[in-house]
């Protein structure tokens, strides 16, 4: 997450909202093999899929910290702030492309009303060099070195909580990793997101509908609330089973996705989250947040590789095959408005928005 600078210049997050307990991993302590760390990291991804991965005291958190604070403070903001007509010049072309910014209102909510956020995808293939960058803003152009050491610090993490992960569940090491390889083409992309202060009464609804990410790992980074996890075994139409998360200062949002439960047979978990107005007096101020989205491998196999339970068909899909089948299954039930919290059953609900 973060430096304390950037909170200090937000409103405060409000103490008499509820707010969800997520543990704290520390990632010297993962980096350094303490097992009571790695304990907890797999009891977090059991239980809620979600937990705040504490940058501090490490020298790789503190450079991201660094980095930040520079694409979250300046030039997130800069890039969001770019004309409509330039923003549609670049925009995404799903499914074709993931690449580019998607404009507020083109989505909808679980209402049905249109959804408050937009956001600027840049891909992990481009800015690895896997394949030729494209057509970007000259903005985002100038940044690209900014944006690929920030994508590479990521990498690094997410390969460590694969790994770690992989040992709990006595599995070889690299048995996720191998499935994420950064020099294979990806899904993987790194986001840029705008969420627009809260003025009116009307606004005071989703901005982003509830979801599954449909990758392996997501590292998210904000300084003002709004993001809230649905409780485990709780319906989502349920205000009270929505519990607010409350962003630390060099802390990072980490949760699993859909991949993972995949994987390991529902062992580990893909929660359901939602993205609402934020709390208290940090509504009256735009909200800016940034993720890296880690998503398999294209030809990487989607078999279940430990628990129980029936593969159906991703037993023989490629990740990029299965991939598509849920994103456009998403698309098709977005469009029909049908909304079933699959994470709370047999399947997870993905994000084609991650």
């Amino acid at each position: 997450m973060a430096s304390e600078k950037l909170f200090e210049n937000a409103p405060p997050f409000p103490d008499d909202i509820p707010t969800a307990q997520i543990a704290s991993v520390p990632l010297v302590g993962l980096r350094t093999g303490d097992e009571a760390t790695a304990r907890t990291l797999l009891e977090s991804c059991k239980t809620l899929g979600f937990f705040l991965l504490d940058l501090r005291g490490d020298a790789l958190g503190e450079e991201l910290v660094g980095e930040i604070d520079h694409l979250l403070g300046s030039v997130g903001k800069e890039v969001m702030a770019l004309p409509e007509d330039v923003k549609r010049q670049y925009h995404v072309d799903i499914p074709r492309s993931f690449e580019g910014f998607k404009l507020r209102g083109v989505g909808k909510t679980e209402t049905n009303e249109p959804d408050r956020f937009e956001w600027f995808n840049i891909g992990q293939d481009g800015l690895t060099g896997i394949c030729p960058v494209p057509p970007l803003p000259p903005l985002v152009q100038t940044q690209l070195p900014l944006f690929t050491s920030y994508l590479k610090h990521n990498q690094e993490i997410a390969s460590l909580i694969h790994t770690t992960l992989a040992a709990q569940l006595g599995l070889p090491a690299d048995t996720f990793t191998s499935l994420n390889h950064p020099t294979e083409s990806s899904l993987s992309l790194v986001r840029l997101l705008k969420f627009e202060a809260t003025s009116e009464a009307k606004d005071l609804r989703t901005a982003l509908r509830h979801h599954t990410d449909i990758g392996t790992i997501t590292l998210l980074v904000n300084v003002l609330g709004g993001l809230q996890v649905l409780v485990p075994n709780q319906s989502a139409t349920d205000p009270k089973a929505w519990l607010w998360v409350r962003p630390q200062p060099r802390h990072l949002i980490v949760n699993l996705g859909d991949a993972m439960v995949q994987w390991t047979g529902g062992i580990l978990r893909s929660n359901t989250h939602r993205v609402t107005y934020s709390p208290g007096d940090q509504r009256s101020v735009d909200r800016y947040s940034m993720a890296y989205f880690l998503r398999p491998e294209r030809n990487a196999s989607m078999k279940r590789l430990i628990g129980e339970g029936d593969d159906g068909d991703a037993a023989n899909m490629t990740a990029w095959e299965w991939e598509i089948k849920k994103t456009m299954s998403f698309v098709t039930d977005e469009e029909d408005n049908v909304h079933v919290n699959r994470s709370e059953a047999k399947g997870a609900e993905p994000d084609i928005m991650s």
